[in-house]
């Protein structure tokens, strides 16, 4: 698993310590260091352009008018996504892009190409090169690219098997607080959207029919303008880890998975009715979102949508009528979806029993980032973290965010306060080295741990 620098010094201040000490560091104290790579953008010299007109020439080229603040380009672009009226990075001529390639004055289609409008691959971001990389239209046209991504990024790729033990270091922010921990240094809070203002708002319908499989399912309802763009910063970090960026509400949830090793997922709310969480009970098959149709079995966990049963203005999921819309913390289905016409979102945020999840993905060859994170027995406190994390992002990204319910949960987050007692002397003794009360206090309060010493 790779962990990013760049991502990480958001919560702990990496001023001062080289790659050499950080993996050295790390692989002594937290977890095997396999290798280090440098990830070289080629950022400088571009801008944020808006696409104002755009003339098809053929079925794969479009001709482009593209303003960059101080002037107005024309370039003729194949990517399919091109538009008018999208924020785009353009490298004008003269430019250097990646691998070498420099931009120059051409002619295409018998028009004029003054530059080209970039993918992340032509932007050294990653490999994705079939598709212009779509910007937030908040960006004031004419930016330069460098102030939202930083030229470099170091990734430091974790031994996956010093990991099986420590589900918490599936994700950065795990990390960040071993780089606390480690190098002495403050781990700043992890910016959350307080749930509790929506209490007022009714719950949405939901029941867990098996607790063993699923100790919590958590669920929010809203309204957003998902298929926007993401931020860059997002952006930037997930192709930086082999992920492509898609639109906001995807682009969310995966950056929360990678953060805090959380999975949810995004479900269209218009196509539900409800939530019902039980096992498939019969032979089956069922539609995953990558377009496969999988062969499943009685005891196979689903999240199922209810057929609307109207009771008193309430929408309650009806076993009956119910059908299944998502392979539990594995896949969702095709039928639910977030499309361009999508109005309404439920969020799923959940916790599912690390063995049965293991089983399903194991039998049916479908090994997911979510499943992988599952596998390792996820803390169901994160359920309400996850759900808190990604409003709180919505939020920060510009988004008209409008929650049309409570946060809603059936299941035990497991977040109440727990003690762990040690005898005088025990932590050295474990150790094999003298460890005085001041460098216990300062180790565990570093991890997030609360500590208090009592004479007997």
């Amino acid at each position: 698993m790779d962990i990013s620098l760049d991502w990480i010094s958001d919560y702990v201040d990496l001023a001062g310590l080289d790659v050499n000490t950080i993996t050295n560091r790390l692989t002594l104290a937290t977890a095997e260091v396999e290798d280090t790579k440098t990830i070289r953008r080629s950022v400088k010299g571009v801008v944020i352009g808006e696409v104002k007109t755009a003339e098809k020439l053929t079925d794969k080229l479009t001709f482009c008018q593209v303003d960059c603040g101080t002037k107005i380009y024309t370039t003729v672009c194949g990517a399919p996504n091109v538009r008018a009226g999208i924020k785009v990075p353009f490298a004008p001529a003269g430019t250097l892009l990646a691998g070498g390639k420099k931009i120059e004055n051409s002619e295409l289609a018998g028009r004029q190409s003054q530059g080209i409008l970039c993918s992340a691959a032509e932007l050294g971001m990653s490999d994705w090169h079939e598709i212009v990389l779509e910007c937030p239209g908040s960006i004031k046209t004419g930016s330069p690219l460098e102030q939202f991504i930083p030229e470099t990024d170091t990734l430091i790729e974790i031994d996956n098997k010093s990991l099986t033990h420590r589900p918490d270091l599936w994700g950065h922010y795990g990390f960040a607080r071993e780089f606390a921990a480690v190098f002495g240094r403050e781990l700043k809070p992890l910016p959350q959207t307080d749930l509790s203002q929506y209490d007022h708002l009714p719950a949405y319908p939901l029941k867990n029919e098996d607790r063993e499989n699923c100790p919590c399912y958590g669920c929010i309802e809203f309204q957003t303008r998902g298929t926007v763009p993401s931020p860059l910063f997002m952006q930037r970090r997930l192709h930086a880890l082999g992920l492509r960026s898609y639109n906001l509400l995807v682009d969310v949830t995966n950056y929360v998975n990678w953060e805090i090793a959380q999975p949810t997922h995004a479900f269209d709310a218009d196509k539900l009715g409800g939530i019902l969480v039980k096992t498939m009970g019969r032979e089956a098959e069922f539609l995953t979102l990558d377009g496969q149709l999988r062969k499943v079995l009685p005891e196979d966990l689903f999240i199922w949508g209810g057929t609307a049963c109207l009771s008193g203005g309430n929408v309650t999921p009806s076993a009956g009528g119910s059908r299944p819309v998502a392979l539990a913390g594995i896949m969702g289905g095709l039928e639910t979806e977030v499309t361009a016409g999508t109005v309404r979102i439920l969020l799923e945020s959940a916790n599912f029993k690390a063995a049965r999840i293991r089983r399903t993905s194991g039998r049916l060859d479908l090994k997911t980032d979510a499943s992988q994170r599952y596998e390792k027995s996820q803390p169901p406190s994160n359920v309400k973290v996850g759900a808190a994390r990604i409003l709180k992002l919505i939020e920060e990204a510009g988004a008209d965010l409008k929650v049309l319910s409570r946060f809603t949960m059936d299941g035990d987050l497991q977040d109440e306060m727990r003690y762990i007692e040690f005898p005088a002397g025990r932590l050295t003794q474990l150790a094999g080295i003298d460890l005085p009360q001041e460098k216990v206090r300062q180790i565990l309060e570093s991890l997030g741990f609360s500590v208090t010493w009592r004479t007997v």
